[in-house]
């Protein structure tokens, strides 16, 4: 590993705040990207962007946290380069399906025809969910949605009976269940198995020119996932409450344990072809790809790889 006296600028951006996003947070909050000498400027995409990626075309920040269904998608509209994703940062679907009314044992048929208000800020999670609808017979059109809200008036919505079912990250699905509010119905990182759901993504222009930023950054988030993977939801909690100040700490504890026990962090970096695979079927059948784009188009594994070695 090169000198740390020689400290280096990093901004990294994240698409909303979410527990979901927690091995991001532990990373930045447990000192192990500082502690490869880099001096990180960390924050939620500021609105005036639509998303990560075009703060990063745009030379707004320099590392950002996406789903690579946007560069799936970019490429699939004929994007002859697309920023290059190349660490893991879930590796499972971590959104939950609350329903008003408990169900002893939850039928997926009770979705048919039923009013489900989705997740509104990207098209991925309703892309998991459509997949693991059809898993189980059911069309998505079949199900009534009611679209439109952001996550604060859809959860409103919720509690004041506009709809029998909610789709919601954490901390949300926590706060619901903890008020009384719904009862779980469906976990859908088990439902949809092991998928490159979110990763760290960087212009090809930044991974060339900034390559020992990008190194320190790569080693700082292995050993941050070591971190997390080794410490039980509790100590994970007490390290990220921070960043959800308008959260309890057993809230935030209970959202990390759900999304622990369900296996939703990868325990090292990497960003393989399975994962990137079961995601582009996923955005081929809600049609949001027209055909499969090439993994190593989109994915560069080499920056894992020189960082694990390096930390032998």
């Amino acid at each position: 590993m090169g000198s740390t006296n020689n400290r280096l600028p990093l901004r990294l951006i994240e698409v909303i705040r979410t527990l979901f996003y927690t091995p991001i947070y532990v990373s930045v909050a447990g000192g192990f990207l500082e502690k490869e000498g880099l001096d990180v400027d960390f924050k939620t995409c500021p609105p005036e962007f639509g998303h990560p990626m075009s703060a990063l075309n745009q030379g707004a920040a320099d590392i950002a946290q996406s789903g690579i269904m946007r560069s799936i998608i970019a490429s699939d509209w004929g994007a002859e380069t697309v920023p290059m994703h190349f660490a893991e940062i879930n590796s499972r679907d971590g959104f939950f399906v609350i329903s008003r009314t408990n169900q002893d044992s939850f039928q997926w048929e009770s979705l048919k025809g039923a009013e489900l208000i989705p997740v509104g800020f990207s098209p991925m999670p309703w892309a998991s969910f459509q997949y693991a609808l059809r898993r189980h017979n059911i069309e998505p059109s079949e199900v009534d949605l009611v679209t439109g809200l952001d996550l604060d008036q859809a959860m409103a919505a919720f509690r004041e009976g506009k709809a029998e079912y909610i789709h919601v990250p954490q901390p949300a699905a926590e706060q619901l269940l903890e008020d009384g509010s719904g009862h779980l119905a469906i976990a859908l990182g088990p439902e949809n198995g092991h998928l490159a759901y979110s990763s760290f993504a960087a212009t090809n222009h930044y991974l060339a020119t900034q390559s020992e930023t990008v190194h320190r950054f790569t080693v700082g988030y292995a050993n941050g996932l070591d971190w997390l993977s080794a410490h039980n939801a509790t100590e994970v909690g007490e390290a990220v409450a921070g960043f959800f100040p308008q959260v309890s700490l057993e809230l935030v504890i209970k959202s990390v344990a759900r999304l622990k026990a369900q296996d939703n962090w990868p325990t090292d970096p990497t960003l393989a072809q399975p994962q990137f695979e079961n995601l582009h079927d996923i955005l081929l059948a809600a049609g949001l790809a027209k055909e499969r784009q090439s993994y190593s188009k989109m994915v560069r594994t080499d920056i894992v790889a020189t960082a694990l070695a390096s930390r032998k």
